[in-house]
């Protein structure tokens, strides 16, 4: 989608995402930016997104509590690179 209602926020989220996968930044900071994102997306034309957000928040959220820490990183990869395909 090229027309954002909110493209400030979605070029941090894009930065944050980009930043986890790259391993510059830690899973509480990647999950705390996409639930700041979901709370600021609020516009009904963006409901697909934040779902999105939702969903994403949640399974990182769950894999915290089920997952070794030593495969974390590797488990929520995927989670982020669907979110910034998304938005990309």
């Amino acid at each position: 989608m090229s027309d954002w209602i909110y493209p400030e926020v979605i070029n941090h989220l894009k930065k944050s995402c980009n930043d986890f996968l790259d391993e510059k930044i830690t899973i509480q900071n990647i999950q705390e930016e996409i639930l700041s994102a979901e709370n600021q997306v609020v516009a009904l034309e963006e409901k697909w997104l934040r779902t999105i957000l939702f969903d994403a928040e949640n399974k990182i959220e769950l894999l915290n509590y089920t997952i070794n820490e030593n495969e974390l990183v590797s488990s929520i990869k995927p989670i982020v690179q669907h979110v910034l395909n998304k938005i990309q």
